[in-house]
């Protein structure tokens, strides 16, 4: 699997969620190459295989234009989901 992160690392919170994605990918033992590049974006971005799985596919709910961070479970919901369908 290949994981594309897109975030801000003058942001703590960009920070905590590729932390968490890197942890998620480690402590489940899925082979995968993170590929990450620092640039400045609002929300983090991440692809799985080349697939953009940011945004609204993170979602299980629409989020108003103040809630666009994905929330942990989101992410590792659409990790676990790629993992399946591989």
């Amino acid at each position: 699997m290949e994981i594309g992160l897109t975030y801000s690392s003058k942001d703590p919170k960009h920070i905590k969620t590729c932390e968490f994605v890197r942890n998620y990918i480690r402590e489940r033992g899925i082979l995968a190459r993170i590929t990450e590049s620092d640039r400045r974006v609002p929300v983090p971005r991440m692809t799985i295989n080349g697939c953009c799985v940011s945004g609204g596919s993170f979602r299980k709910k629409v989020r108003s234009a103040r809630e666009k961070f994905p929330s942990m479970s989101d992410i590792a919901r659409a990790l676990e989901q790629n993992l399946w369908s591989l």
